[in-house]
């Protein structure tokens, strides 16, 4: 409750200071077109328990999440943008297994990896206003339809999600620098809960071609999420034909947890906090490098993320005077 009442009070200051914006609220011009192709490094050992506080992930569990990732924006018309983000993904879960051997207990490390895409999403962005704030609204859609279920780690919630967002921004001109309120409402179709969005940005140029960015990108659960059954532990048994050997072991041990992807949840709250920083090689191409912090959550995987991005902006045609 602290944390919702800290931001709500920093979103009144803002909304009573808001005149134009660079951020997210800010429509690309027709025919304009912004791509970024990011490599990012998202790596966890921990999980955030159902109070806040953080655990490790059982069995010595680590996952890797390293994808490549393509986000677009056109403008359609002055006042409308379409948006695109298209992930390929490269996913490795690991924890360690415990399994008998002859009525002897050993432990060994197993490892699943997913290669493929994950979740496509689409967007279109109106603006409404510039004066005394640059506003806007934005519809999202994600789809998972380029994968399956039956991926040995499943790269999303194998489910669809619409989302309604507000976005609100400013200049802090003369000071070199802006800031952005977004909040919004994801409808989540099958077991996962609806959830609250919010983010917090500011950005302000450095020196020469440097910029940074700071933004707090947040999520919190509706709790309407639907509840699954849980599989009951399995024991199963081989005879290992080389060497004679019977072994035992468990379905619900390491090797169900390997094939997880902790970083997904049905029910959760969770903050990201990233920092970026920008270098303007020309008017049209940017590079970018970030770090993303994961400084609360519940019920679902903390972690840190590494980015690096090349960024192209095309301002549209040239209009005549």
């Amino acid at each position: 409750m602290k944390l919702f009442r800290m931001v709500g009070f920093i979103c009144l200051l803002f909304l009573l200071s808001v005149q134009e914006c660079f951020a997210g609220a800010w429509c690309e011009p027709q025919g304009a077109f912004y791509g970024k192709l990011s490599i990012n490094r998202y790596t966890t050992d921990k999980t955030f328990t159902s109070n806040g506080s953080q655990d490790h992930l059982a069995n010595g569990g680590k996952f890797y999440d390293t994808n490549m990732t393509f986000y677009g924006e056109y403008g359609l018309l002055e006042r409308l943008t379409l948006s695109c983000s298209l992930p390929y993904k490269w996913l490795r879960s690991s924890a360690w297994n415990d399994y008998t051997e002859n009525d002897v207990e050993k432990r060994r490390y197993v490892a699943t990896h997913y290669t493929g895409p994950g979740d496509v999403e689409a967007g279109l962005k109106l603006g409404l206003i510039k004066e005394p704030f640059v506003g806007s609204v934005q519809f999202l859609y994600k789809n998972a339809g380029l994968y399956t279920n039956r991926e040995k780690i499943l790269p999303g919630n194998n489910q669809s999600d619409y989302e309604i967002r507000l976005l609100a921004g400013k200049s802090l001109w003369p000071f070199p620098g802006y800031c952005g309120l977004e909040a919004g409402y994801r409808f989540r179709t099958k077991a996962p809960s609806d959830e609250f969005k919010y983010l917090i940005e500011f950005g302000m140029d450095l020196f020469g071609p440097l910029s940074l960015r700071v933004k707090l990108d947040g999520t919190k659960s509706m709790h309407n999420a639907r509840r699954i059954p849980i599989p009951k532990q399995a024991r199963s048994a081989y005879v290992d034909y080389a060497t004679g050997q019977v072994i035992v072991s468990s379905a619900s041990d390491a090797s169900a947890q390997a094939s997880s992807n902790p970083s997904l949840g049905l029910q959760y709250d969770l903050g990201k906090l990233e920092t970026a920083l920008c270098f303007k090689l020309t008017n049209s191409w940017f590079t970018e490098v970030s770090y993303t912090a994961y400084p609360y959550g519940k019920n679902i995987s903390g972690g840190c993320q590494y980015s690096f991005a090349v960024v192209y902006y095309f301002a549209g045609p040239k209009k005549a005077d």
